[in-house]
């Protein structure tokens, strides 16, 4: 009786088998859906939320990135260089420990290689002495090393522009829009992400604009001493690595007025080192000598101005970093302002429609948020790898829904709000009754009657010994001060008042606990750990 048994069940197998097998043949099992993520901009933002998201367990996502800024060449593609008006690759950039340190390792080590950073500003709550110090990089090493990873990994890197009006929302789930403030894909898309409010930075119904002259020079003072130079005052900033870098000035309504260029030979001037972007170099051969516009071939006209206000100011900080005349190679101009946003993802295709494609707001693209040039990406990587997490947990087989992008939007506001704050009060000043921006105290100081030198010197001079005493700890160099009290004797007495009225950086009401984006993401970890490509690793 066993044996018929066992008989009959194993022919039951076999039919079960046999029919299987044949449903197989003839209803093949369909293929796992890839997710198809365009990223529209190939600056740091980009490449670092496309390789970290590959690093995080990307490989089932088809991802491609895209940026007129490069120039295919040798089978692959390059940045383009300054002759091909490629410009501003040269600025160097701060990057906190908080941020660099919660990347995915292949990510933080192609960014940061040996030798290939500097560090000189201090410990801080965004760069804690567990995480280590700040790491300064130039923007074109950064772009080329995530770029040469990207290619490493495989993703697909198209050296076009991506007009919005052309794109077929049907080829891709997921639009990463992360090509900088003026972004043409995302205000093509206004109606889904809505409008920036820039309500909350203004003053007397007029928006804040400040506009910092870019001056790419060689500094000889000590980088510990130009840290120190830098946050005792707001009107010039030096960022650079081993004195390779840029002099940064904030500048008054009329001085940016005249940053402009003329063609030689012609009488029409032009708001050149106002388009985005420009920068003028220093030229001088039998034929000329000046700055001069590569792509538009116009003279700067302050540098050669006799009645130039704006140009002894210029050379006025030259002479507090320590950099000689001829140091000073190139120069451009950042026009900065900040606007608050309601939403950094959309759902870009009309809702109810049979396939969905939602967009997603990344680095200066989500917003501007720094006054000075060179802290804005730290929003930004941090903007790149939340949204490179959240992807990474989901099944990139299943459709996109609003609700997968909610702890994104949640990381993306706390940040905006911190950041803003912080900047905000880097860009105005309480005097007396009234809130001022700081360019307008820059001005007044200028124009009314100064204290007398040995006054103005004996301020900076305590502020700077104070900034020593109590910086001393958490710089991994020391300043000099009798470096530092050189450099305040070599300026006139108009710089000295302008120093002292501008004031140190404010660092006590922006102070406080930093945006905890690996805290926030945990927070919203799936229960089930089996679902998605993979989870955040271990961090810490």
């Amino acid at each position: 009786m066993k044996t018929i048994v066992n008989l009959g069940r194993d022919f039951a197998n076999s039919v079960a088998n046999l029919f299987g097998r044949e449903a197989a043949r003839i209803e093949p099992q369909a293929p796992r859906r890839r997710r198809r993520i365009l990223v529209v901009g190939g600056g740091p933002a980009g490449l670092a939320f496309a390789t970290s998201l590959h690093a995080l367990g990307g490989a089932q996502v088809d991802l491609t990135i895209a940026d007129a800024r490069w120039i295919e060449d040798r089978g692959g593609v390059r940045w383009r260089t300054s002759r091909e008006r490629v410009n501003r690759r040269e600025q160097v950039v701060t990057i906190q420990s908080l941020v660099f340190d919660r990347l995915p390792e292949p990510v933080r080590s192609a960014m940061f290689p040996a030798g290939g950073y500097a560090e000189i500003w201090p410990l801080s709550r965004e760069s804690p002495a567990s995480r280590g110090l700040p790491r300064n990089v130039r923007i074109r090493d950064l772009e080329d090393r995530l770029l040469e990873l990207a290619r490493t990994q495989g993703l697909r890197l198209l050296a076009k522009r991506i007009e919005a009006n052309a794109l077929s929302l049907d080829d891709w789930d997921l639009v990463v829009i992360a090509d900088g403030a003026n972004s043409r894909v995302r205000d093509h898309f206004t109606a889904a992400f809505g409008r920036a409010d820039h309500t909350p930075y203004s003053l007397r119904d007029s928006q804040v604009v400040d506009s910092v002259l870019g001056l790419r020079v060689q500094s000889q003072m000590s980088e510990a001493s130009s840290v120190i130079m830098t946050i005792a005052q707001q009107r010039y900033l030096f960022n650079g690595i081993g004195g390779d870098g840029l002099l940064y000035m904030r500048l008054t309504d009329e001085e940016a007025a005249e940053v402009r260029g003329r063609v030689v030979g012609e009488y029409e001037f032009r708001p050149c080192l106002q388009a985005n972007p420009c920068q003028v170099t220093w030229r001088a051969d039998d034929v000329r000598e000046g700055f001069y516009c590569a792509g538009r071939g116009s003279q700067f006209v302050p540098a050669g101005d006799p009645n130039s206000f704006l140009w002894p100011r210029v050379l006025q900080g030259l002479e507090l970093f320590g950099v000689p005349k001829e140091a000073l190679v190139a120069v451009t101009i950042f026009p900065l302002s900040m606007s608050r946003r309601g939403a950094f993802t959309a759902q870009l295709t009309p809702i109810g429609s049979e396939r969905t494609a939602f967009g997603a707001l990344i680095g200066d693209a989500a917003g501007v948020t720094h006054f000075w040039p060179g802290r804005g990406l730290n929003r930004g990587l941090s903007s790149a790898y939340a949204l490179a997490v959240i992807l990474s947990r989901l099944d990139p087989a299943a459709p996109l829904r609003s609700a997968d992008f909610a702890g994104f939007e949640g990381v993306m506001a706390q940040l905006q709000s911190r950041h803003q704050d912080r900047a905000w009060r880097a860009m105005v000043q309480m005097r007396g009754e009234r809130v001022l921006p700081i360019k307008d105290i820059v001005g007044d100081t200028i124009a009314r009657p100064r204290a007398s030198r040995e006054i103005l010197i004996r301020t900076m001079q305590v502020r700077v010994a104070e900034l020593i005493s109590g910086l001393t700890d958490r710089l991994p160099g020391k300043p000099d001060l009798t470096e530092l009290f050189a450099a305040l004797d070599r300026v006139d007495d108009e710089t000295l008042a302008v120093l002292v009225e501008s004031r140190g950086w404010e660092t006590r009401e922006s102070g406080g606990p930093e945006i905890d984006v690996e805290a926030i993401l945990r927070a919203g970890e799936p229960e089930d750990e089996s679902v998605g490509l993979a989870l955040v690793p271990a961090l810490g």
